[in-house]
């Protein structure tokens, strides 16, 4: 339990001192501190529990080749849930096409007791889902020979949100479109949607003390999930960063103002119409936003596109018997992302450019305003670009090994 704290910077007045007491902020006994903060749990939460049932067959095919058909469902019966017991309902909704519920205005007028900063309550709910279905054929790799692997995954999974290890930035980073006291079942971050995997390696002795094996791995399969959020405290919750973003049908239903940045010490000036025909563009080459026109983005409803990855590995092996046991030694290499080594274009992630293109300003006859957000000083860009990570190129490693 945390009672109190001091908080200020780039000050002397509270000098390092033998004495611990010599710094403990003055209080009056009897007198609650001017404003606090509390974690409250609720007397009927439960610790997560959930059903699950799962179906799966193996059979052999002819030959040494097996199929599987694997499939799983999990419904939680008890999920972690939060909610701002100190957080006061909206005062209205806002008009036009975007009419999501509106609030005070500030961290400060949303709160029921203005000397609570946060009250957020640790509860739990029945919220949250997700199944899974694998189809495989394979056959085994034996002491030599070939052997291989095919197989497909399907995931999905949807909950209300992730907790973190903090009662108050678990509700505040709730991504809602009516306030995070009111969040709606959606998409996981863990929903990982499409997977293809596939395995082939070849082992032969040649000789009764040498053996040489080669591998390659491959992978397919989308790159996670994100939200379209504003920038801003869009609704007035006093949250920054956490709004969905409402998709426009046209033009017409886009509200900008103008608004400059000083570019190289000369102001650059971004008229309405300029941040119109960016965010009409910036919509129709991403094919979530497209489709979606004239609703409400959903929490992690844009999926990433899929990445294809291949791994390569050689082992060479030198193996004897002494005694009883028997003596390996390996020199292995191992080349990560082989497809970018073929290739310099394969193997490199989209990395999302924004999940933030448009900025939230104050509303003006309870009609939302926004400007569009500018990316290297231009209102022009794509969804993504390439990755330069060093996940994104590849890389070999040698290594030996002795087994014994």
């Amino acid at each position: 339990m945390l009672a109190g704290e001091i908080s200020q910077d780039n000050t002397t007045v509270f000098p390092f001192s033998p004495n611990v007491d010599r710094n403990i902020p003055a209080t009056t006994p009897g007198k609650p501190a001017p404003s606090y903060t509390i974690a409250p749990i609720e007397k009927k939460f439960r610790f997560p529990q959930v059903f699950r049932t799962n179906f799966a067959v193996d059979q052999k095919l002819f030959r040494d080749i097996v199929g599987s058909v694997e499939f799983m469902f999990t419904q939680s019966l008890s999920n972690i849930y939060y909610y701002n017991a100190n957080f006061k309902p909206s005062v209205s909704n806002f008009s036009g096409p975007d009419n999501r519920p509106r609030f005070a205005g500030s961290s400060s007028l949303v709160r029921i007791n203005s000397k609570v900063t946060e009250a957020p309550v640790l509860s739990s709910r029945p919220h949250g889902q997700s199944m899974t279905a694998t189809v495989k054929v394979e056959k085994p790799l034996r002491s030599k020979g070939l052997g291989w692997t095919i197989a497909y995954n399907y995931g999905r999974a949807r909950d209300i949100a992730l907790a973190s290890t903090i009662a108050a930035s678990s509700w505040s980073a709730i991504r809602s479109i009516n306030g995070n006291n009111l969040p709606d079942l959606a998409y996981s971050d863990n929903d990982l949607r499409h997977r293809l995997l596939g395995s082939i390696t070849y082992r032969i002795e040649i000789a009764k003390t040498v053996a040489f094996q080669v591998s390659l791995f491959g992978a397919t399969q989308n790159q996670g999930r994100f939200s379209y959020l504003y920038s801003g405290d869009m609704n007035g919750d006093g949250v920054t960063g956490n709004d969905l973003i409402y998709i426009p049908k046209n033009q017409g239903e886009m509200n900008f103002e103008q608004y400059s940045i000083t570019v190289g010490g000369v102001p650059k000036v971004f008229t309405v119409q300029e941040q119109k025909d960016a965010f009409e563009s910036f919509i129709n080459q991403d094919g979530f936003l497209k489709s979606h026109r004239g609703k409400y983005a959903e929490r992690n409803g844009a999926l990433q596109p899929t990445l294809a990855k291949f791994d390569l590995s050689a082992v060479l092996e030198f193996f004897r018997k002494f005694g009883k046991n028997r003596h390996t030694i390996q020199i292995r290499g191992d080349i990560f992302n082989f497809g970018n080594m073929i290739n310099s274009e394969w193997g490199v992630a989209d990395v999302v450019n924004t999940s933030t293109p448009v900025a939230a300003r104050p509303a003006v006859n309870n009609l939302p305003v926004f400007r569009m957000n500018t990316i290297s000083n231009n209102l022009t860009y794509s969804t993504y670009r390439k990755g330069t990570s060093l996940v994104d190129v590849w890389q070999a490693q040698l290594g030996l090994r002795y087994i014994f």
